[in-house]
Formats: C-alpha cells, sequence, structure tokens
C-alpha cells in the first residue's frame, strides 16, 4: 500500500479532508462468460457512464444507476439469482430456522475491508447496528420486523426477526446491506454519508475522484472472495486500473466509444442501438430490470387524483405504447404492470387493462364533474377551476430520457382530454421541500430490487417508517395486508397469489399508479472486450470485476 495524493476536486470532500490508499495490484485470467485468452490483458479499463453517484456509501446512496459503479467496491453476504434463490458470497453459509424468524449467517475467514480491518461477526454487528440509526441512514425500515442482531462466534452471527420477513434476505444480498469497516462508523458523519473514503470488501479501492469528471479504482490483489457461483473464478479483478468518467449527455457517450475514448458505455442511447449492436465493430447486451417499473404514482390526498375517476382518465387517455416505442426507438417497453415483468410474481392478464380508450376517458372526466373549458380550452370544474396536472421531478433522477418522455406524456394528455398537464425538473432541495409540504400532485419513480418485496414495501406502505417514498400518500389496508402477505411468507406460491391480488387491487380497482416502462440495463462496448455480467436478479450490469480487455 503507497499513499496517493488525493486531486478531489469535489467541496466536500476536499471540506472533509478524505484521505485514500491506493492498492496496487494486476492480475489477468479467464471471463467468467468467456473462454480463456492466452493474449495478455490490459491494466486499463474505461467505462462512460450517464449517471455519477450522489453518494459511495452503499447504504446512502439510492441511485440504481450507481449500483454497477459501487458494486466495485462492495460486496454483499449472499447474491439472489433470476429464481429467487439465494446463495453464499461474504457468507460461508446461512441458515433460516424453521419458523423463519431467525437468519444464521456463518462468514468466510480471511476477509478483509480495504484498510485491512477484518471482517468478522463483531463488524457485521456493527454494521447491522449503525444502520438502524435514523442520524446516519435515511430510512429503516428494513429493521422494522428485527428483534436483535447477536453474535454466536468469531465468524457467526443471527438476525432475529419479530416475525418473517424476507427482506431481510434482500437486505444481505444488496448493495445497501453491504458491510463496510467498522473503522468508518468513527469518522465525521457527513464524511460517511458521502462515502467516497468508506473501505468496502469489493475488488477495487477508489484512488482518485474529480466531481463531475471522473472516479479512477485500482484492483486489490488480495481479493479472494468473489461470488464464484456467479463470477466463475476468483482473485483479483482482470483489469488494474479501472477509470469511470461521468458522462451525462447520450451523444457524448456514444461519440467518446465510437472515438476511442472509452472501452464501453452504459445506458447506450436509443438511438444509437442500430450502430452499436454491429457485432463486427461493437459488443452491445441489453437486460430488463426487476422491481418495480417506472411509474407515476397520483398523489390521492389532494385533488385532482383523491378522485378515482380522474386517476382512471389519465391511465386511459394515452397510448403509452406507442410512446414508449417512439422515444426509446423500440428498445424499452411500455410497463403493464406496479411491479417488472421479470420479476418472479408477474402476472400477465393484468396486460389488458391498460388498453387505450380516450372516449372513456372523457366520459370519466365529464362523470367528475370535469366538464366546462376556459379561455385556453382547459377543462374546469363547475366552480371555475381549470383541471390541472403539474408533474415535478427531482433532477437527480432524471435520467435515461426520461424528460422527453414525461414531456410527451404531457402533450398526449392534453391532447385527448384538455387537461392541462405540465412537466419540469427542478433541484433536489427544492423538490423536497415540496415534498414535506405536500406540495405535488404526482410523483414519478422506480426502485430496482431483486426481490419486489422491498421495492413495493417503500413504495406503497402506509406505515412512514417502512413506506418513506410512498409519496402517492396511500393510506389502504387492503394494501397493507397484500403486502404483509407477499413479505412475511417465504412460500413462493403463497407470495405470488398475494402479489398476483396486489397488481390487480392497485392498478384496476383502485388505479393508483400509471406505470410508465420497464428499466433496462445496458452496455456497448469495442468487441475484443469480454466479462461483462448482468446481476442475475435485478437485471443491473454488474461490478467490473471480470472484464478483460486484449493489452
Amino acid at each position: 500500500m503507497s499513499p496517493l495524493a488525493h486531486r478531489s476536486r469535489y467541496p466536500q470532500a476536499a471540506a472533509l479532508g478524505v484521505s485514500i490508499a491506493l492498492a496496487i495490484a494486476a492480475c489477468s485470467g479467464p471471463a467468467a462468460d468467456d473462454a480463456p485468452d492466452s493474449s495478455p490483458a490490459a491494466a486499463d479499463f474505461s467505462w462512460g457512464v450517464e449517471t455519477e453517484p450522489a453518494s459511495f456509501n452503499p447504504f446512502i446512496n439510492s441511485q440504481d444507476a450507481a449500483t454497477p459503479i459501487l458494486r466495485n467496491l462492495f460486496d454483499s453476504y449472499l447474491f439472489h439469482d433470476a429464481d429467487g434463490d439465494y446463495h453464499p458470497w461474504l457468507a460461508e453459509s446461512f441458515d433460516i430456522s424453521d419458523d423463519s424468524t431467525t437468519i444464521t449467517v456463518t462468514l468466510r475467514e480471511g476477509i478483509t475491508f480495504s484498510d485491512g480491518e477484518v471482517l468478522d461477526a463483531d463488524a457485521a454487528v456493527l454494521n447491522f447496528t449503525k444502520t438502524q440509526d435514523p442520524a446516519i441512514v435515511e430510512s429503516t425500515n428494513w429493521a422494522v420486523n428485527l428483534d436483535r442482531v447477536e453474535k454466536v462466534d468469531d465468524y457467526t452471527f443471527a438476525i432475529v426477526l419479530t416475525e418473517p420477513d424476507v427482506r431481510i434476505l434482500e437486505r444481505l444480498s444488496s448493495l445497501s446491506g453491504s458491510p463496510i469497516s467498522p473503522k468508518d462508523f468513527d469518522t465525521d458523519l457527513d464524511e460517511l454519508k458521502f462515502g467516497i473514503g468508506v473501505h468496502g470488501t469489493g475488488p477495487f479501492t477508489v484512488s482518485q475522484y474529480d466531481k463531475g469528471e471522473q472516479l479512477v479504482l485500482t484492483a486489490r490483489e488480495d481479493y479472494l472472495w468473489a461470488p464464484e457461483t456467479l463470477t466463475g473464478r476468483n482473485g483479483p479483478a482482470h483489469v488494474t486500473n479501472l477509470t469511470f468518467r461521468f458522462l451525462a449527455e447520450a451523444s457524448t457517450r456514444s461519440g467518446a466509444l465510437q472515438s476511442g475514448q472509452v472501452d464501453a458505455i452504459d445506458s447506450v442511447p436509443s438511438q444509437d442501438v442500430s450502430v452499436f449492436s454491429d457485432a463486427s465493430a461493437y459488443s452491445y447486451a441489453i437486460r430488463q430490470n426487476a422491481g418495480t417499473p417506472y411509474t407515476l404514482f397520483f398523489n390521492v390526498s389532494r385533488p385532482p387524483f383523491d378522485d378515482v375517476r380522474v386517476r382512471r382518465a389519465i391511465q386511459k387517455a394515452i397510448d403509452l405504447d406507442a410512446i414508449v416505442e417512439a422515444v426509446y426507438n423500440g428498445q424499452a417497453a411500455a410497463a403493464k404492470s406496479p411491479i417488472s415483468p421479470v420479476t418472479p410474481f408477474y402476472d400477465p392478464a393484468i396486460e389488458s387493462y391498460l388498453t387505450p380508450d380516450a372516449d372513456e376517458a372523457a366520459a370519466l372526466l365529464d362523470e367528475a364533474g370535469w366538464t366546462g373549458r376556459d379561455d385556453e380550452g382547459y377543462r374546469t370544474n363547475a366552480a371555475g377551476e381549470r383541471l390541472a396536472i403539474p408533474l415535478v421531478s427531482n433532477s437527480r433522477f432524471v435520467r435515461d430520457s426520461r424528460d422527453i418522455l414525461t414531456q410527451a406524456i404531457a402533450d398526449a394528455v392534453k391532447q385527448a382530454l384538455d387537461v392541462d398537464y405540465t412537466w419540469q425538473s427542478v433541484d433536489s432541495g427544492t423538490w423536497t421541500e415540496r415534498r414535506e409540504a405536500n406540495d405535488y400532485v404526482a410523483w414519478d419513480n422506480s426502485l430496482n430490487s431483486g426481490d419486489v418485496a422491498s421495492a413495493l414495501a417503500v413504495q406503497y406502505n402506509s406505515d412512514p417508517a417502512i413506506g418513506f417514498i410512498n409519496l402517492g400518500q396511500i393510506d389502504d389496508p387492503t394494501v397493507d395486508d397484500l403486502l404483509a402477505a407477499g413479505q412475511q411468507n417465504f412460500d413462493l406460491d403463497a407470495r405470488r397469489a398475494a402479489y398476483t391480488e396486489f397488481q390487480h387491487y392497485v392498478l384496476e380497482e383502485q388505479a393508483y399508479v400509471l406505470p410508465l416502462y420497464v428499466l433496462r440495463n445496458s452496455y456497448a462496448s469495442t468487441p475484443d472486450v469480454t466479462g461483462f455480467l448482468f446481476d442475475p436478479a435485478t437485471g443491473n450490469n454488474w461490478s467490473s470485476y471480470n472484464i478483460t480487455k486484449p493489452a
């Protein structure tokens, strides 16, 4: 280990005096999805990525798009496969009691954080304890049914629940549940939350961060605990130096790959897929995400969406298939349900409900009393109030052409129903103020999770301790009961029945939401690069651990 001059131009990081150590490593070997390459591997690899993490702390970060970056720094106790099964990773084994209220985890020995601290039962218990502190984390919803986490022996700990909760397994396998070095909890709180100096057990460490420009990682030569069932190998990463260049503009990312400035890009612009899908010049892949799709949550606590007829009218007003097809050039699918179609609990029978019917939508608004028109042609009620839907989005989460999509939806609703539907993006501070004041009529959001129970809990549960982003303000005992049935039962068939009923109740009977499109992850690279992986449970790009580029 050698000291490195930290060149961050991030004001917060500079003020905090973050100290970062450089771990130098080099190794080559076969990627999990490719035959061994006899040619030497290049030491450097670069990504052009759309999203810069707002936080580098795994249990603070709330950006799905930042996960493929942070996965290079942080590991999980388990990993989740596409069939709903869990497998050991940092854990050597785990056991669930007959009553599903105790999960006992035995750790692999010899795992260390990048600062040299050992991952043992004491470190794990400390992580679980600290991440229940609301001063540190945004929400402790995952711990609502947690009684205690206790040390069993030096490398074994037990999670004891007050009642069964499958979200604990999701926590053990997710980025948000990744352990960090015990010493990091002794740092300044702002420094801990920002996280650029936080130490994980992942295959890389941070060596340089320039705000708005790039993040440079260096491989750990002592990394020996990859999830081999997924990666197909163990040992250090193939590339020594891994650089993420932050290129928010779609055209800039595409241009950077085409000009050879980067080796790969994520969030491939839909309009450029035809270029990168040419196998002779590039490699290209795309995968739909699990969890919940990008969705419009109607704020049912205030007009106009306190009226189910208005909610149904917006659901039925427009042809989302055509809009999504046009905006994403055929590379994304319109969502049909509150949960993703790649989630094991998705019910295909729900797909016929969102068939557009502008005449039915107009009749619903007439029935709801919006029969008049003002001087600009917009609908009004008997009091002369205009039917207005001013959608406001948090700029932090406006990506993947969502600005174009939401504007297209606004224009279509205006044309079909004479509704004053508008959209604007505001900074996070402004959005937080409006959220706290309940000064909004709808909320656009998505959440990628390996087990849909976690995403649905935070977006729909009426208990603020659980549903901390239930910004549809849904307070419905039926919803809570269905969520509990899916969350507290480890039997897949029972969970499937609960989530099937949930989908129909939320979308059809109550019209609480309008699903918009199914999220997906994609990448394009030069054709000689191998070793890309998708997370089998979430569909996210995995870490760059297996990537190999010929020298």
